[in-house]
């Protein structure tokens, strides 16, 4: 087996083991919920439960692109399946091994470490394809509704997530607290620097409406946890918003500038 066919192998198989591994507990009874072990370690950063369907959607465009970058008169030898390839394997890889932790143990700093793994193979996908998408290498349907809609929304949700993981983590070692002003005043800080560094992500890439709208969808479920869900939490809800708020606007500002110096739309 060739390099490039193990590549095209581990594309199709992993996003057909994310699903079946996340079902592990709820499904099979194998250990306790994702849901379960992030209850126990709740803090005020945590998006309230709805946003997580969003992993459903996730499944699914990562299943589709295992199919299309295996087709041979498809994707199999294009530039995209080359270049994403390895970036998008190593996400499926680490997401399943999170996915098997957090059902076999509880939260912790090994879970941190195993979700930036995630957050960085994701990221790669996310700029390799936007740069493949600005020489001219990423285009037709597949480009336009299977990859971009896959490598933003996983690079936006889980640079949200990662923060969320971060909190949780401090709170099961005593880090931080989870209620009282100790624990908002963490929260604030957790969240505005997940703020700082999805801005900063979303500065680099000239704007990323699917990066941009993961990240815009669990700021709205935080700010619903901390308003109408969990219980009101008045300061992590007004930064929530307000980083809300300047999120959908630099997207929609970084996309518009480029506009105008390149004459052409952005992409998506």
């Amino acid at each position: 087996m060739t390099r490039n066919d193990l590549r095209t192998l581990l594309n199709l198989l992993l996003p057909l083991a994310q699903p079946l591994v996340g079902a592990m507990a709820p499904v099979f009874g194998i250990g306790h919920t994702q849901g379960e072990m992030s209850a126990r370690s709740e803090t005020a950063v945590v998006p309230q439960g709805y946003a997580f369907s969003i992993w459903g959607l996730l499944f699914a465009l990562s299943i589709a692109w295992g199919i299309w970058q295996v087709l041979p008169d498809g994707g199999k030898d294009s530039v995209p399946a080359r270049r994403l390839g390895w970036p998008l394997a190593a996400a499926f890889a680490a997401s399943i091994l999170w996915m098997l932790l957090a059902q076999l143990t509880e939260n912790g700093w090994h879970l941190v470490l195993v979700i930036l793994v995630v957050l960085g193979a994701s990221l790669t996908a996310f700029f390799i394809n936007r740069n493949l998408v600005h020489s001219g290498a990423g285009h037709g349907w597949p480009e336009r509704w299977i990859i971009r809609p896959l490598v933003g929304m996983l690079a936006g949700w889980v640079s949200v997530a990662a923060f969320a993981n971060i909190a949780g983590a401090a709170l099961v070692s005593g880090a931080i607290q989870a209620d009282g002003a100790a624990g908002t005043l963490a929260a604030v800080l957790i969240l505005l620097a997940a703020g700082g560094f999805t801005l900063g992500v979303l500065w680099a890439a000239h704007g990323s409406p699917w990066y941009a709208g993961a990240v815009a969808w669990a700021l709205l479920a935080i700010l619903y946890a901390n308003t109408l869900g969990r219980g009101l939490n008045l300061p992590v809800a007004v930064v929530a918003a307000g980083l809300l708020v300047v999120v959908v606007a630099m997207a929609w500002q970084r996309m518009r500038t480029r506009r105008v110096v390149s004459g052409t739309a952005p992409p998506a």
